[in-house]
């Protein structure tokens, strides 16, 4: 798959339109960085793609997914604004995908000053769960939800509706998303996060919108207890979740252990789907509120 470049690109330009600035964050698949789009004269956020030896297969492919990934428009996702590929003098050839540009802090952040109350979990996990229930409506598999890829948006914020977020986010990243088609193949265990993916995905196993259910819920988990389920290096991590099931603290209700009970479950057919996770996140948030 395509990977981050090895070397630091600010001042880069993509293009002759796309002016990398600073790194934003960076992974196993790619590195973010801030740009300004000279064109529009607008700041965007970009995630380059080395390709180095990819096959004219890998690029088609990736290109087709790219056009998925475009269809996708739902407040609860960062827009992608464009796609493209150019040759570098810094990093040979390269691919990339333009979003918009959500300054604010991540998920990750925000858990770093402690876990947050059930009820803005409920709050959050319902707008992630209605932009990935979108995204697999499109037929797009997330296959990387984790707190890092999670941004507060306080710009989002709406003014009114029952309904109506109380902690505005948005999630980001679909970089290494793939189009959920049957027969697709197995995956790379470097598809994902080792601390979130879901146990087919560790097992390198074909992935469907159910792997995005789990990862949800490992998510959901650590903003109610401020840990991770699976910490530790990528194989360890990795090979935890295959020999001991995730434990929902009793502390914070039946409603909770049964939802995050099911939504991490190892078989993935066994997981509930994102419509009936939406349900269940729903009324926890409402009943936060009583």
């Amino acid at each position: 798959m395509p990977l981050r470049p090895s070397s630091d690109l600010a001042g880069v330009e993509l293009v002759r339109r796309y002016r990398l600035a600073s790194p934003l964050g960076q992974g196993g698949s790619g590195e973010v960085y801030r740009a300004t789009d000279s064109r529009l004269g607008r700041e965007v956020a970009i995630k380059v793609f080395a390709l180095g030896t990819a096959s004219q297969s890998e690029i088609r492919q990736y290109a087709a997914e790219a056009r998925v990934l475009a269809g996708l428009s739902h407040p609860g996702l960062v827009a992608l604004l464009d796609v493209g590929a150019d040759t570098l003098r810094e990093a040979g050839p390269v691919a990339f995908l333009v979003t918009e540009l959500v300054d604010g802090r991540t998920l990750r952040d925000t858990l770093a000053d402690g876990p947050l109350e059930p009820g803005l979990v409920a709050d959050v996990g319902l707008q992630l769960a209605r932009a990935l229930d979108h995204a697999h409506g499109a037929g797009v598999v997330h296959r990387d939800v984790k707190p890092s890829n999670v941004l507060v948006a306080p710009d989002r914020a709406s003014g009114g509706g029952s309904e109506a977020p109380w902690l505005p986010v948005v999630l980001a990243d679909f970089g290494i998303a793939r189009a959920a088609t049957p027969g697709a193949g197995s995956e790379q265990l470097t598809s994902g996060t080792a601390g979130y993916i879901s146990p087919e995905q560790a097992l390198g196993e074909q992935v469907g919108p159910s792997a995005d259910v789990y990862s949800l819920g490992l998510v959901l988990l650590e903003c109610l207890t401020g840990e991770r389920a699976y910490p530790g290096d990528p194989l360890a991590s990795s090979l935890a979740r295959l020999l001991s099931p995730v434990s929902v603290p009793e502390r914070f209700g039946a409603d909770w252990v049964r939802l995050l009970t099911a939504m991490t479950t190892t078989e993935s057919d066994g997981r509930p789907p994102m419509p009936a996770v939406i349900a269940e996140l729903r009324a926890l948030r409402r009943a936060s509120t009583r």
